[in-house]
């Protein structure tokens, strides 16, 4: 009876069938046990990720944002930007279609500028210089066409006294 009790279950079995067969047979159920695996690690992965959704979504639930933003250092976060980079990006004739030129030419102090420029430019002298090379030319032409009429009415006194032209 003790040797017919070895001869049961699955390690009798692969001693009577033989040193291939029980391989074969350990392999088949490795195989299964495998594939068996897999499907509880899937399942207990997917359980995983719910569970830690969860976790994450009550963690930040309680988190007070605003104690947590003002610990963060703007300047070192501004110093990480690369300014280059994003104003590439920049889409500056969409940017200037949405600019509202009426709103930002009321914010401008057109008279407090128009003052400015006027102060820093010397406008008198800019009329009296003007003015003074104007009249000046005016007078070099009236002159000139004063000559010119003198000569014209020596020409024809000339021929009317049937003198000679010197």
């Amino acid at each position: 009876m003790a040797g017919h009790r070895a001869t049961e279950g699955p390690l009798g079995a692969a001693l009577l069938l033989g040193p291939r067969l029980a391989l074969g047979a350990v392999a088949a159920a490795g195989t299964v046990a495998a594939t068996a695996a897999v499907r509880v690690a899937d399942g207990v992965g997917d359980a995983r990720r719910a569970v830690l959704r969860r976790l994450v979504a009550a963690v930040v639930g309680q988190l007070d944002l605003e104690a947590l933003v003002a610990r963060v250092d703007v300047n070192k976060v501004a110093e990480r930007i690369d300014v280059d980079r994003v104003a590439d990006r920049v889409d500056v004739a969409r940017v200037a279609r949405r600019v509202d030129v009426d709103a930002v030419l009321d914010r401008v102090d057109l008279a407090g500028y128009a003052r400015q420029v006027l102060e820093e430019i010397d406008v008198g002298a800019i009329v009296r210089d003007t003015g003074g090379d104007l009249t000046g030319e005016a007078l070099d032409a009236v002159r000139l066409r004063g000559a010119r009429a003198d000569r014209l009415v020596d020409a024809v006194t000339d021929r009317l006294l049937r003198r000679t032209p010197s």
